[in-house]
């Protein structure tokens, strides 16, 4: 039996590692080398933004979305000298990464002004409740360090790694695209051979897959055969795709294969593992794939799990009804709640729009 080197497959799964393999079949992307400074101030746990974030900014696009970052640190949101002092003490402890920061900026431009962020292995997720926007779209820096500082599943990527996989730290900026989620698919491969097809927001129900199903195996199969199965380095891997039409398919990402790694979705590890065990390298046969055939009304899905934590909703609603008290004595803090509210609020409209989204 072959000890598995999970380190080694870590490696092969980085963004870093495989994308020049697969430039020409994936979504353009900037990747960013995390230095030192970088590094440690990513790995602490405090929320503190860098300097270049401060500023009140306006970001628009041609969809029509406009976002505003306000400066915490700014007097506004003080009463008195005393506030001020603090704000003098929080703005001395600001760090400064003027020229990482310009290179998010830039690498943000030049994948048209929105752009997917993601770390070695993970996005962020966890965190998108921490955006106006309820999204993993970022617009700007300050979209880009919320949502590393505030995610668990970044943090896990930057931690100490052993020798085996340390090929350094990166940042990872894809172009940003509108994704149907009834487009996407995780393929399992096992022994080099296409065992299995998931719709990757499994259980979600989509017209579309039942009468494209022959068109959706065909199109996934070509890919792999032809572009992943002698090119990726690993047996056994996980690779997710998006295809935005027939005949057009556009690898998202590779993963780790097993429980641990990588969410098995519509199957279960155990049961391809003992498929794996039947099959023989010559086999051709089309790969299974599992979907909802019929709408089932709503299911619950996993990433729903990923919202605006309870204990910070409560804490932002109480300090907001005990300012209420004030008789209007402290505007400045009425105006910081004020835009907590906002947050809360967009967070409660995101939870309904997905509600609305599920319904029959």
């Amino acid at each position: 039996m072959l000890i598995r080197n999970v380190e080694v497959e870590k490696r092969a799964c980085m963004h870093v590692n495989w994308y020049d393999l697969f430039r020409k079949n994936t979504i353009k992307s900037c990747i960013i080398p995390v230095p030192e400074d970088v590094l440690a101030y990513l790995r602490q746990d405090m929320l503190i933004l860098p300097k270049e974030c401060t500023n009140f900014t306006d970001v628009s696009t041609g969809e029509g979305f406009q976002t505003t970052h306000y400066n915490a640190f700014d007097d506004q949101f003080g009463d008195g000298d005393s506030e001020a002092e603090d704000a003098e003490d929080a703005e001395d402890e600001q760090p400064a990464f003027t020229a990482f920061s310009q290179t998010l900026t830039d690498a943000i431009k030049s994948l048209g002004g929105t752009a997917f962020l993601k770390t070695d292995w993970h996005c962020p997720k966890d965190a998108q409740w921490i955006t106006l926007g309820q999204s993993l779209c970022v617009r700007d820096i300050t979209d880009v360090y919320q949502l590393l500082k505030a995610s668990s599943f970044c943090k896990e990527d930057f931690r100490e790694r052993s020798t085996v996989n340390d090929s350094g730290y990166h940042i990872v900026l894809k172009k940003w695209r509108d994704i149907h989620p009834g487009s996407e698919f995780r393929c399992f491969v096992r022994n080099r051979s296409l065992m299995a097809i998931s719709p990757r927001h499994w259980p979600s129900y989509h017209e579309h897959i039942a009468r494209e199903r022959t068109d959706i195996v065909t199109d996934i199969v070509s890919l792999f055969k032809e572009k992943i199965k002698d090119t990726f380095p690993l047996n056994d891997y996980v690779f997710d795709v998006y295809r935005p039409a027939k005949d057009k398919v556009i690898i998202m990402d590779f993963s780790l294969y097993g429980k641990g790694h990588s969410d098995s979705l519509a199957f279960d590890y155990d049961q391809l593992d003992d498929e794996a065990l039947v099959e023989t390298i010559e086999e051709e046969d089309d790969p299974e794939f599992r979907y909802l055939p019929n709408d089932c009304g709503i299911q619950p899905i996993k990433r729903n799990v990923y919202g605006f934590p309870q204990d910070f909703r409560h804490f932002f609603q109480g300090a907001a009804s005990s300012d209420g008290n004030t008789g209007g004595e402290f505007s400045a803090a009425e105006d910081s709640n004020n835009l907590v509210n906002r947050l809360i609020e967009q967070c409660n409209l995101h939870q309904l729009y997905d509600n609305d989204e599920e319904q029959p």
